[in-house]
């Protein structure tokens, strides 16, 4: 018989829900689990994100949704907090359409009722809880609930679907839904991956969303593994507390962890919600965790030069190789082929080009072929699109110099960007001092603070804020290029 904390044989009620994890994990495949989008919540994440949300004032009875639901452990550890902490009763409202998933979240919900009594209540609905979104229905199937605890699926989904809204990815939309179904007031305790804090595909949702609840708490995972270990997950995520209604002028409690193992002890941080919610022109979300990120952010926002100021423009390599086979070679064609570029040429500060023959893609490219595939030999700054998980940067690039490498043209794949001076040439020295600064520690951290994935894409380098012309004119050298970095570590108190 299990008491009202969940103590059973030794065994919490929430470790127990945790076993049934593992069981509902090893009988499915990873297919399946990926094709729902199914992750589940280890039972110490689940007492994390169940502490978040503020229980003052709370009486009566208390309405708690865990959409998604799994086999119920983030809606049990919400409830067991509210009947451990307050008078309040619960009915948790638990939605959960994978028939396996469910039958644990039934025994999980006949468990709670053993362990928690009368005060506690709860019902499965079996549906797809993006069809429970009052704005498509124009009603509310499901009263307005009080608290929101959630580990949503994570998958991306066509814009032009209907439910939910226009989010690229399914988490999203199930943060939109949520909000609808709060009452004023009412709370969303959740973990999503960071990616929704910036870049276009997410601005509409940040613009709507954002415009009816209010960020009050959140914190970071410093790894990318570890809050889904055992699903093999590897995502920067976050766990959010939102409130529904007018944003709040209050600071913003950040705080943060290498991963789930040190859960118990994170680093603190009170933040200015001017910091947080810079209101760039594309809504973009900041999440600081440590006094010198704080700094770092007011630094940047005092810099108002950019690419396009100095005359640069970046763009994305035109080759995307499954789509031209025809047109690569493994071997060179004097006065037939060009040098063709992929990420791997690309080290911290480099161009490296040929690899050899333990590299197995063909480095050479036709030159009569279809010329939209080439640019000119000229002197770029060239960087990844991607960063591979043992650089120590998030910018990973090199200077290519004009004629270094053989012929009149170069293919460039599409997981490089490449920084050009449109109509005309790239000085050496300026490429040397844009790659020495984009390379830099602080250029590094401003990143990782601004965007929430490993893609560099061309739109975020473009918005990238630089020093003032008076510092970086043209021609740039290298003289002026030190003297900002020693500025700028001057700033932050280095």
């Amino acid at each position: 018989m299990m008491n009202g904390d969940g103590a059973a044989g030794g065994a919490s009620l929430l470790e127990r829900l945790g076993e049934l994890a593992d069981g509902c994990r090893a009988r499915t495949t990873e297919a399946h689990r990926k094709g729902l989008g199914q992750f589940f919540t280890s039972p110490r994440i689940a007492r994390f994100l169940a502490d978040y949300p503020s229980l003052s004032g709370s009486a009566g009875k208390l309405r708690i949704l865990d959409p998604g639901a799994g086999v119920g452990i983030l809606g049990v550890a919400m409830a067991q907090r509210v009947l451990r902490e307050t008078q309040a009763s619960v009915h948790l409202v638990a939605v959960e359409p994978d028939p396996l998933a469910a039958a644990g979240l039934r025994l999980a919900l006949d468990a709670a009722r053993s362990a928690f009594g009368e005060r506690f209540s709860a019902e499965h609905l079996g549906e797809d809880f993006l069809a429970l979104d009052p704005a498509t229905l124009g009603h509310a199937r499901v009263s307005p609930v009080d608290l929101v605890i959630a580990n949503p699926p994570y998958f991306k989904v066509s814009p032009s679907e209907d439910l939910g809204g226009d989010a690229p990815n399914i988490y999203a939309r199930f943060m939109e839904v949520s909000s609808r179904l709060l009452v004023p007031g009412g709370q969303l305790s959740c973990i999503v991956p960071r990616s929704f804090t910036s870049g276009a595909y997410f601005e509409r949702f940040r613009r709507r969303f954002f415009s009816s609840m209010s960020l009050e708490k959140a914190h970071v995972f410093d790894s990318r593994r570890d809050a889904f270990r055992a699903d093999g997950v590897l995502q920067e995520n976050v766990i959010a507390l939102l409130r529904c209604g007018p944003t709040s002028d209050l600071d913003v409690v950040l705080s943060s962890s290498g991963g789930e193992s040190d859960l118990d002890a994170p680093s603190l941080l009170l933040a200015p919600r001017t910091l947080v919610f810079p209101r760039d022109r594309h809504a973009s979300i900041f999440f600081p965790t440590f006094a010198e990120d704080l700094r770092t952010i007011r630094l940047f926002q005092g810099w108002k030069g950019s690419l396009a100021e100095l005359g640069l423009e970046v763009s994305t390599g035109p080759v995307v190789p499954f789509r031209c086979r025809e047109h690569l070679r493994s071997r060179p064609a004097a006065g037939r082929t060009s040098p063709m570029l992929w990420m791997q040429h690309v080290r911290s500060g480099a161009i490296t080009w040929p690899l050899g023959d333990g590299f197995r893609k063909p480095e050479y490219i036709c030159t009569r072929g279809d010329e939209r595939l080439l640019v000119p030999n000229l002197t770029y700054v060239i960087l990844r699109r991607f960063s591979a998980k043992e650089e120590r940067r998030r910018i990973v690039g090199g200077v290519l110099r004009k004629g270094s490498l053989p012929g009149s043209h170069l293919g460039l794949e599409n997981h490089l960007n490449f920084i050009h001076r449109p109509g005309g040439e790239l000085l050496d020295r300026e490429a040397d001092a844009l790659a020495a600064l984009l390379g830099s520690e602080l250029f590094d951290r401003y990143f990782r603070l601004t965007s929430g994935h490993t893609q560099v894409n061309a739109t975020e380098l473009r918005e990238l804020p630089l020093p003032s012309l008076e510092h970086l004119t043209s021609p740039m050298d290298l003289q002026p290029r030190r003297e900002v970095l020693a500025q700028a570590e001057a700033a932050l108190g280095r």
